[in-house]
């Protein structure tokens, strides 16, 4: 998305009710490629479908996806018209739609993609880097 984490980072530490410093901005620094080395992808609809198989928690945070069935709950952007009437949600107004392709990490068309955006396989900049370094010795302002 191109943006610096530390946005990401603090509008989450505003907004979630089971904030957690560590587990906030670690995972934020290791999804900005960070740490060196190989970047994880978190992918939430894995994640979702992996421990949440039947939606129950979904539907406990969202009710507004209360009537998705199961097989839609972890992705309910890919419902049709017909079922977004059938389910009482329309995607857009009563459930946000996708700001990026949430599903498939390696589906994005060339220029989604945020190899292609940084130039690397890493996903950060050696600038994004050297910023980080001026952020650990005070230096470096948020714009």
């Amino acid at each position: 998305m191109n943006f610096d984490w530390r946005y990401g980072a603090y509008y989450f530490e505003q907004e979630l009710i089971d904030y957690d410093i560590y587990s906030n901005w670690g995972n934020w620094v290791s999804g900005a490629g960070m740490l060196g080395g190989r970047l994880n992808r978190f992918n939430i609809v894995k994640q979702s479908k992996d421990y949440d198989f039947d939606g129950d928690c979904v539907r406990h945070w969202l009710p507004e996806l209360r009537n998705v069935p199961s097989s839609l709950i972890h992705e309910p952007w890919r419902m049709t018209v017909e079922e977004q009437e059938k389910y009482g949600v329309k995607i857009g107004t009563h459930y946000p739609r996708p700001i990026i392709r949430p599903s498939n990490y390696r589906s994005y068309p060339k220029g989604d993609d945020p190899r292609q955006i940084h130039g690397n396989s890493q996903g950060a900049s050696k600038g994004g880097r050297k910023q980080m370094k001026s952020l650990s010795q005070g230096k470096y302002r948020f714009s």
